[in-house]
């Protein structure tokens, strides 16, 4: 059998982890808002496995799930409103700091001291705020430390929770393309594969399912596209254009990573207006010389040296020659 864990995880974390979770805590669990593969994976994993173990668990997110995610086990379980009074812990998924769950002003207590926060995450920009912190910036995603660390808690994997597991790791290493893919990310896949995560099922509805309105959405982000002179390749989608083709902004996802491949890119940004009358940028690259976590910090976001971005609230997008987000 293969050995496992594959990645290191900081023992004096674990412990403290696992005396807490002995005194049978009320527990949320909450991904960043606006999920992707790898929040929504991490936060149904956590969800079945401490559910497996007879704990009180609730799952929440200010936003829906995207309709990619809604295979995986216990979506439907989700909510998008709570009493932080019914919980002892807070479990954060994905967020690279605690204003990403987007609940920082509604609910101010689930961030103060009468609730313990266990702080899961792989973004450069966490700076470890919680009281128990497993953070591995080099870890390919949140779902591949999860995993390692429910090894660690010797914690029954089902193929449910393998499935939710594995779906982050396969997002956020665009099917094992992208450098933050390792060794141990390929250990950790293979273990969750072999523990019965539906593997088919997860490339199926991330990266092989396309209607005809969402590729024309592609097709429009394409045509907007331009490059810069410093070699920005930059493009944008408006409010006006999802409806036009009857789309939504989590139909975007997959294709900063398609410009991205351009040879002649330093750098790659998705500008994106939301029905909320906020802006989204998604930047990638794959220069080795480029960091554009660097970049988005410098606009209030954060993320990985190659995968980054940031949000412009009450934003909108022009173009006349270049675009320009306007507030």
């Amino acid at each position: 059998m293969t050995k496992k864990p594959f990645l290191k995880i900081n023992a004096t974390e674990i412990e403290k982890l696992s005396r807490y979770l002995l005194e049978k805590p009320r527990i949320l669990i909450l991904p960043h808002a606006i999920p992707d593969g790898d929040a929504a994976g991490s936060a149904l994993g956590a969800y079945h496995a401490l559910r497996s173990i007879g704990l009180t668990v609730d799952i929440a997110d200010r936003d829906p799930f995207p309709e990619k995610a809604h295979f995986l086990p216990g979506f439907k379980d989700l909510k998008h409103d709570f009493n932080p009074a019914d919980y002892d812990a807070v479990w954060f998924t994905d967020c690279g700091a605690q204003k990403q769950t987007k609940f920082h002003d509604q609910y101010p207590e689930i961030f103060s001291d009468q609730l313990v926060k266990i702080n899961i995450d792989h973004h450069v920009s966490n700076d470890l705020w919680g009281e128990i912190n497993f953070v591995d910036t080099k870890a390919s995603s949140t779902c591949e430390i999860l995993a390692n660390i429910l090894w660690y808690l010797d914690f029954p994997i089902t193929p449910d929770v393998a499935t939710c597991l594995l779906t982050g790791i396969y997002t956020d290493t665009g099917s094992f393309q992208h450098q933050n893919t390792t060794p141990a990310t390929y250990f950790t896949a293979g273990e969750l594969s072999r523990l019965g995560a539906n593997t088919r099922k997860i490339a199926k509805n991330f990266f092989q399912t396309y209607d005809a309105n969402t590729l024309k959405l592609w097709a429009k982000v394409l045509e907007n596209l331009s490059l810069t002179p410093e070699g920005a390749a930059i493009t944008g989608v408006k409010q006006s254009d999802y409806e036009s083709l009857g789309t939504k902004r989590e139909d975007l996802e997959g294709v900063i990573d398609f410009i991205n491949s351009m040879p002649e890119a330093q750098y790659s940004v998705l500008l994106s207006e939301d029905n909320k009358g906020n802006v989204k940028a998604s930047m990638r690259t794959r220069k080795p010389d480029v960091n554009v976590c660097a970049l988005a910090e410098k606009f209030g976001g954060g993320g990985h040296i190659k995968a980054a971005g940031f949000l412009i609230p009450k934003g909108r997008l022009t173009k006349e020659v270049k675009w320009k987000i306007e507030t």
